[in-house]
């Protein structure tokens, strides 16, 4: 038996003790053990009663993330849920510290709870587009009600055991948590000596107003509309709570929810949750443990979103003089900052530079890029680190000196040339900002040139091109030629469009052989991110396919629900997006000559993520 799951007899009651670490995550194999130890304890004569507690600080944080739940292993979360609530045992839940998505619905199949006052309870799928599981929808209403099951499944937010919305879900809730499990063990033999009580199997406490459910789920109606995804799902399956019963209820929880776990959706940000994960890992916090970091030395200007964060993460700024004790010194120019390891240069908007350790901040991203050169101490790279984590920043880590200007800026630049390419064959500016809005782009970049102004697009864009093997778009091309018509940009009402007061209004497209048949606007800028993000890879500038898909959610600015160039690259296949890169190569070698790995991939059936990749659906 694995030891995910410590056995502990104490007279007549078996303690099943989840013990895995991180945070008692339900994996198969604890799923497993669980529901091997459910099946033991009930042709054990001696075992009376069964508790389910937690091991460290909490009971259980739910699912690993790593899990592919629209396939999950067997014994699946609700097998494990079906198992607790078979039992013909007595099983008591006994909770404390965090409780958490498919913890909670281990908790609720229980006959009964006991739980610390401070217990912090939370189904928090609805921030991943997912909806819970494992009979949580059909089993948390009937115990609390729809409002407070609905409060709760909407926001993903903790709530604590004490409040008085959740008092109907517990037996017994403690003071002290040395006490949870005593009175967990008391209780189930209480239970085991009881007379069967059948409402604890299938409780209708919640259920007792049928009228103010029904206000309640009518209430989340009307702010929600008739519109699709995890919010409607969940009203869905807490409406079927008081509809059907509660086997039904069950059987129709599990099939919408497994819709919602294979939705694109859903996919996209689970994905994107594991990138964020993994691109934490730097390879210098195995050779130097992060550090932690109380006082931050600024050394010239940085940007007042970023000196925010920082104090908002408890962290000291101190100034300039070299007489002050600094854990880690960000300096706006290299040089600025006392001598020493423990220094990162800020990057201001001329890219990295070669050597040391670099940070590129955006205001308006959760993401922070770090570059990483020889001559980069590991310490400092793991303080850094530290210090973004505590700042709720995320970090992508570009090696220098290939990353050049950086890998965020490598991706928009691409992007902005593959808008050009498909300028120049023909296609007016709003049909090529039609296709990055298609593909997930808050705005496209037609329009985005626009703002920035074209002039200094146009210097943006001719500072990359021979990281990019791009001619600059100088004297020829569309850019050039609005600029020399006077076009310069929206601050002067014209650019790729003109700006009358009703609106942005696309200038005429220029004329040309269009695209390939077969390819789209949307499809021909994916395949340029995508074969960009091959180069960046397999040039070492980027370690990991998922930092690719963080990055260009916060420098192209695609979507997070779509995943990113490479998951949506996996998702319609390798082999159409192969074939839409050598139908435009003739456009531009550069941007859609196909790069070795990408052919690579498509021969081994392989995507990005460790997956086959799927059939083209072209």
């Amino acid at each position: 038996m694995t030891e995910t799951v410590q056995r502990v007899r104490d007279g007549g009651v078996l303690v099943l003790r989840l013990d895995r670490p991180v945070a008692n995550a339900l994996v198969p194999e604890m799923r497993a053990a669980l529901v091997a130890a459910l099946d033991e304890a009930a042709q054990d004569a001696a075992c009376r009663a069964v508790v389910i507690a937690g091991t460290g600080t909490g009971f259980s944080s739910g699912l690993d993330l790593s899990e592919d739940m629209t396939a999950p292993r067997a014994p699946t979360p609700g097998d494990l849920c079906r198992a607790v609530a078979s039992c013909p045992k007595p099983v008591v839940a006994a909770l404390c510290g965090e409780v958490a998505g498919v913890g909670l619905s281990l908790a609720v199949a229980a006959d009964a709870r006991v739980a610390h006052e401070g217990t912090r309870l939370s189904l928090p799928e609805i921030a991943l587009a997912g909806m819970p599981c494992a009979g949580a929808t059909q089993r948390l209403p009937r115990l609390v009600g729809a409002q407070a099951a609905l409060e709760m499944m909407l926001s993903g937010r903790p709530v604590r055991a004490d409040e008085t919305r959740l008092r109907p879900l517990f037996d017994r809730v403690e003071a002290d948590t040395a006490q949870v499990e005593p009175a967990a063990r008391a209780l189930a033999l209480r239970l085991a000596e009881a007379d069967p009580d059948s409402t604890r199997r299938d409780p209708q406490r919640g259920l007792s107003d049928p009228r103010g459910y029904q206000r309640a789920v009518a209430t989340v109606r009307a702010r929600l509309g008739e519109g699709e995804g995890a919010a409607a799902d969940i009203l869905r399956a807490i409406e079927a709570a008081q509809l059907l019963p509660l086997a039904q209820g069950l059987d129709f929880e599990e099939v919408i929810a497994t819709e919602r776990a294979q939705s694109r959706e859903a996919r996209a940000l689970r994905h994107l949750r594991l990138a964020e994960g993994r691109a934490r890992a730097l390879p210098e916090m195995r050779a130097a443990p992060p550090r932690a970091v109380a006082r931050v030395g600024v050394a010239g200007a940085i940007p007042a979103a970023l000196t925010e964060r920082l104090e908002a993460a408890g962290v000291a700024l101190v100034g300039e003089d070299p007489a002050e004790r600094a854990d880690l010194w960000i300096e706006s120019e290299p040089g600025a900052a006392p001598a020493g390891p423990m220094r990162v240069t800020l990057d201001t908007g001329a890219g990295f530079g070669d050597d040391g350790l670099w940070l590129r901040f955006s205001p308006d991203a959760a993401l922070a890029e770090i570059g990483v050169g020889p001559g980069a101490a590991a310490e400092a790279v793991a303080a850094l680190a530290w210090l973004l984590a505590r700042a709720r920043l995320g970090v992508v880590r570009a090696r220098l000196p290939a990353a050049g200007p950086g890998a965020g800026r490598l991706l928009s630049g691409a992007l902005d040339f593959a808008a050009l390419a498909l300028l120049r064959v023909g296609l007016g500016p709003d049909e090529v900002d039609h296709g990055a809005v298609a593909l997930g782009l808050a705005e496209g970049p037609c329009l985005a040139m626009d703002r920035e102004g074209l002039d200094a697009a146009q210097a943006r864009l001719a500072a990359l091109a021979p990281r990019l093997d791009m001619s600059p778009p100088g004297l020829e091309g569309p850019l050039a030629a609005r600029i020399a018509r006077g076009a310069h940009g929206r601050a002067v009402g014209r650019g790729f469009y003109e700006y009358p007061p009703e609106g942005p209004r696309p200038g005429r497209a220029d004329g040309g052989a269009g695209l390939p048949q077969g390819v789209g606007a949307a499809e021909a800028l994916h395949a340029a991110l995508v074969n960009m993000a091959e180069r960046m890879l397999a040039d070492g500038v980027l370690g990991r396919s998922g930092d690719v898909d963080l990055l260009a959610t916060a420098a192209p600015g695609m979507a997070r629900d779509r995943g990113g160039p490479l998951f949506a690259a996996d998702d319609r296949g390798m082999l159409a997006v192969l074939r839409d890169m050598k139908a435009l190569a003739p456009m531009s070698e550069a941007l859609w000559a196909p790069q070795p790995g990408i052919a690579a991939r498509v021969r081994e059936g392989q995507g990005y993520f460790r997956r086959a990749a799927a059939i083209s659906r072209a």
